[in-house]
């Protein structure tokens, strides 16, 4: 038993501060439930924050004793341990209502490193941040989870994953669109079996694979999850790609 469970794949979902949506808790459990995957939620304390509640300024006196006490540490801490609790709850209960295998570990450091550093079969799932303003997603005609997948093929050894993760997904009635977005020439011989009745298939043939693209395509995505080869962020500084899934507007699955 142990041997089939190492040998699958898994879903990365790291989970710091900023917290999930249940919408995105909900989309990678169905993922993981149809593409035959393992959860793994890692729990991360972000060092970032942890360093800026070290600061000088950010303390009090104790009226009793006269210590001195560390304001934002205290919230962080707090914070984090909230945080922490609900999606574990959460994600519980959903794996445990879609019968989907999930662990949790325990991790610090910023959500973009520790997933990358990871060794063994995992696709990481970088849920968008949440938003005060941030608009309702509206649900298509059929009730599917996914309006918007965008797919990106790179020419890389990570395309066939994609496309086979995107017809699964067809399959499955999960996805209502699907935009295909190729650096180079389609090979319309990868793409037959996207083409289903009912399927609605975009595609664009001139996506650029530098990284200022890239960023680009990531922090004004227009999908609610882009599949993305993990060969794609190769050159894309760190602190800059942090910053771009920072601002995405989707959900993004990088394909390992």
């Amino acid at each position: 038993m142990m041997t089939d469970t190492v040998a699958r794949r898994a879903i990365l979902v790291p989970i710091d501060l900023h917290g999930i949506t249940r919408d995105a808790l909900e989309t990678v459990v169905k993922l993981a439930r149809q593409l035959d995957r393992r959860l793994l939620g890692l729990l991360l304390e972000d060092i970032r924050l942890q360093q800026v509640a070290e600061l000088p300024f950010a303390t009090e006196i104790t009226l009793v004793g006269g210590r001195e006490r560390s304001l934002l540490r205290d919230h962080l801490s707090q914070r984090h341990s909230l945080v922490s609790t609900d999606t574990r709850r959460l994600l519980h209960e959903l794996a445990n209502r879609e019968q989907v295998e999930l662990v949790f570990e325990n991790s610090s450091g910023s959500r973009l490193h520790t997933a990358l550093e990871r060794d063994g079969q995992l696709d990481i799932f970088f849920p968008a941040r949440q938003r005060w303003q941030r608009a309702a997603l509206v649900r298509p005609a059929g009730g599917r989870p996914i309006r918007r997948l965008g797919i990106v093929l790179a020419g890389c050894e990570q395309d066939a994953r994609v496309l086979d993760i995107t017809a699964m997904l067809l399959d499955a009635q999960l996805v209502a669109e699907v935009y295909v977005l190729s650096v180079g020439p389609l090979d319309r011989s990868q793409l037959q079996q996207l083409y289903k009745q009912g399927n609605r298939i975009c595609l664009q043939a001139n996506l650029h694979r530098d990284p200022a693209s890239i960023t680009r395509l990531l922090r004004q995505s227009h999908y609610d999850l882009l599949l993305l080869p993990r060969d794609c962020l190769q050159g894309i500084a760190a602190q800059a790609l942090d910053a771009t899934l920072d601002k995405s507007g989707g959900q993004v699955l990088v394909i390992t």
